[in-house]
């Protein structure tokens, strides 16, 4: 269950500008980005027309090329992590053209330390916290999936199966037969990250040279168990990071092949995407297209959900790349009005923590159990039986035996006489011995005092250090406790710092105006022509932001347009198809006979693994070389169906029989070949007459 607050926050967006690399330094590119981190602005230099106004763009955080990755994490991931830690579900995705540093900014390397991205970061960030919270039991377990082609795979498998999406109404949208593995340290889960990085679908482009070809999604699930009142308080986060593949032109990366196949299907995920965003903060919007593409059904959550969704924009300086960094600017400028609604994931029935903590109840049960009874832990212990043998004896050996134990007897008696004698020679000889042991054992109990007494010293020494552990533990717990609080204290501030410069900056300049005075009109004309240039300018601005939003919603109805007319014109194929080849009758059994499969999308039928083409045999053995040919000529192109009356047959099998049916019928109606047949009967029958009639004589 959630908590009921209903916790609304806009969709938070960074931009990251990445500096020029060294390819664009030698062919001696410029840079058309600026970037403001006070104002929270990105200006975007008109290089082409001199005429057309600079554009600019605001966001929540803007970050210089040289900014340091330990900065970008504390700015944008750090408050995500916590909120995760404290039980919501948080989401943190890259996105931009390709051979932007979309990778460098989530993963980064981990040599030298300072290099590594959000992921590592947020490793160490959560295992901190787990360590500085020893009265809460945490569990921690992670996945890590890619989307390839729109195809979901699992990174973390050594299977190379193909999954498919599930949704349940308790947990929402998932993937079936997802592996998710549970990781105690921080070294386990970078080990399963970097597992699944090795086999994450990467290629080489003329844009980049290890450009990622897939959408991958690693998620860190935290489960957490407080002792409130004596009741346990069980509260679940989800961590989803993000990395998705670069937005690409094929005319740029020149991409052939497989590589021109895995851009179609990268645009078309992220177009999916940018359908949603629009549609989110459409208010006449009466349907999202989440289910257009799995990305975004996966993603579903994060989009206007139950989730606390940061996305960092990558752009690139270059000015070859100016369109792609502003269709990237205007992406990331739409995502800022999404309203997500996050709330805490209290007590959910599917927590693994709870599982556990029942296994252990009743192991523990179990043992009590086994303990009153006696401790005998051997439940199936065998019973061994034990024969006891008798014997009879008769008068005979009665007697012999009597006389055997007689001589015994006076044997046992002599020799306790010798022992006696023996007893009392060494008797002197024991009173020495019993002096010197009584000496070693005075000696032994001193050495035993001796040593009590230094066990004593040292268990008090024990006993001290054990507190002085304990009161150690105490301050470190206190420490990171403080470190928590104290970088909570400092995001926030920076917040507040960041407002209060902006709003500070826009009130000086409101001032500055008010109180300006002027030594004559000259100079007052002179200012004043000033700030009507700046305003135009910045009514300039406005009017090319609202013709970029126009331009932008043209294309994306030429866009509608354009796949309304091919849908069209394929709808009109198809109508032609089963109004000309296909009989009414079998397409009316086939229309009533059609699913529609919400978990496949698409039109099904209930056995369809049982009709046409689909046909399986349960044992290959007992396939006759009649049923081979036959499967030859299904699969042969040249083959064809022909629907009749009594259903469908092939087209060479029905031309063949109905040549057949024709021959016959032109040799029942000939009249030669009637006469030709009954001369030829009654020959026959002369011939079995003679025969007869030679065998007679």
């Amino acid at each position: 269950m959630t908590t009921s607050k209903n916790n609304s926050e806009c969709f938070k967006v960074a931009v990251r500008c990445r500096p020029l690399n060294n390819d664009e330094i030698q062919n001696e590119r410029s840079s058309v980005v600026s970037v403001n981190p006070q104002r929270g602005e990105i200006q975007i230099k008109q290089k082409h027309d001199q005429a057309e106004q600079h554009r600019i763009f605001a966001f929540d955080q803007v970050f210089e090329p040289d900014i340091q990755q330990e900065v970008v994490y504390k700015c944008i991931a750090y408050p995500i992590v916590e909120s995760v830690l404290e039980g919501y579900n948080g989401t943190i995705f890259a996105y931009g053209q390709t051979g932007t540093g979309k990778t460098h900014t989530i993963q980064g390397r981990n040599e030298p330390i300072n290099e590594r991205g959000i992921i590592p970061r947020a490793f160490e960030h959560i295992f901190h916290s787990i360590k500085g919270s020893p009265n809460t039991q945490f569990l921690v377990h992670v996945s890590f999936l890619e989307l390839y082609n729109e195809e979901i795979q699992d990174l973390l498998s050594t299977k190379n199966k193909k999954l498919e999406l599930r949704e349940k109404a308790e947990t929402g949208v998932f993937v079936k037969d997802l592996t998710s593995f549970l990781v105690q340290n921080e070294q386990e889960l970078n080990d399963k990250f970097q597992q699944g990085i090795l086999n994450r679908k990467v290629g080489q482009t003329k844009m980049s040279s290890c450009s990622s070809r897939s959408h991958s999604i690693l998620s860190v699930t935290i489960e957490r168990c407080d002792v409130v009142n004596g009741e346990n308080h069980i509260k679940v986060g989800k961590l989803n990071l993000v990395d998705l593949a670069g937005s690409e032109r094929q005319s740029k990366t020149q991409a052939t092949g497989s590589r021109f196949k895995e851009g179609v299907y990268i645009n078309l995920s992220l177009t999916t995407l940018g359908n949603v965003i629009s549609s989110l903060i459409d208010p006449k919007a009466s349907h999202i297209p989440y289910r257009d593409s799995k990305l975004t059904r996966i993603l579903q959550d994060s989009l206007g959900g139950n989730t606390k969704t940061v996305m960092i924009a990558n752009i690139g300086p270059a000015d070859y790349n100016q369109d792609e960094t502003i269709s990237t600017l205007r992406y990331a400028h739409r995502a800022k009005s999404i309203q997500n609604h996050a709330q805490i994931n209290e007590d959910p029935k599917q927590a693994m923590i709870r599982k556990f903590q029942e296994e252990i109840s009743s192991l523990k049960q179990q043992l009590s159990g086994l303990l009153e009874t006696g401790g005998d832990f051997n439940m199936n212990a065998e019973v061994k039986k034990i024969e006891k043998i008798v014997f009879k004896y008769d008068d005979e050996e009665i007697i012999k035996l009597k006389q055997k134990l007689e001589q015994q007897k006076s044997d046992i008696e002599n020799n306790y006489e010798n022992e006696v004698k023996k007893i009392e020679e060494d008797k002197q000889l024991q009173e020495k011995e019993k002096q010197q042991l009584i000496y070693q054992l005075q000696e032994k109990e001193q050495k035993y005092n001796n040593k009590n007494s230094n066990n004593k010293n040292y268990l008090v020494n024990f006993r001290k250090c054990n507190i002085k552990q304990y009161e150690g533990e105490e301050t470190m717990q206190r420490v990171l406790e403080n470190e928590r609080q104290l970088n909570k204290e400092l995001q926030q501030a920076n917040e507040r710092d960041r407002q209060a410069a902006l709003q500070i900056q826009q009130n000086e300049d409101f001032i500055l105006e008010i109180n300006m005075k002027f030594k004559n009109q000259v100079e007052e004309k002179q200012e004043k022509q000033k700030r009507i240039n700046l305003l135009f300018d910045r009514l300039c601005q406005i009017q090319q932001q609202n013709k970029d939003i126009d331009e932008f919603y043209v294309s994306e109805i030429d866009q509608l347009q354009e796949s309304y007319r091919d849908l069209q014109k394929e709808l009109k194929l198809k109508r032609f198809i089963l109004d000309y080849f296909i009989p009414q009758k079998e397409l009316k059994r086939l229309s009533e006979k059609a699913m529609y499969s919400e978990e496949q999308q698409n039109w099904v039928y209930p056995i369809q693994n049982l009709t046409g083409k689909y046909m399986r045999r349960s044992d290959e053995s007992q396939v006759s070389l009649k049923e081979i040919q036959s499967e030859d000529l299904e699969q042969d192109s040249k083959v064809y169906f022909v629907y009749t009356e009594q259903g469908p047959i092939r087209e060479q099998f029905f031309y063949t029989t109905e040549i057949k049916k024709q021959e016959y019928a032109q040799r029942k109606n000939d009249p030669l070949k009637q006469n030709f047949e009954q001369s030829n009967t009654q020959f026959v029958k002369t011939k079995k007459r003679s025969k007869s009639q030679i065998n007679q004589i």
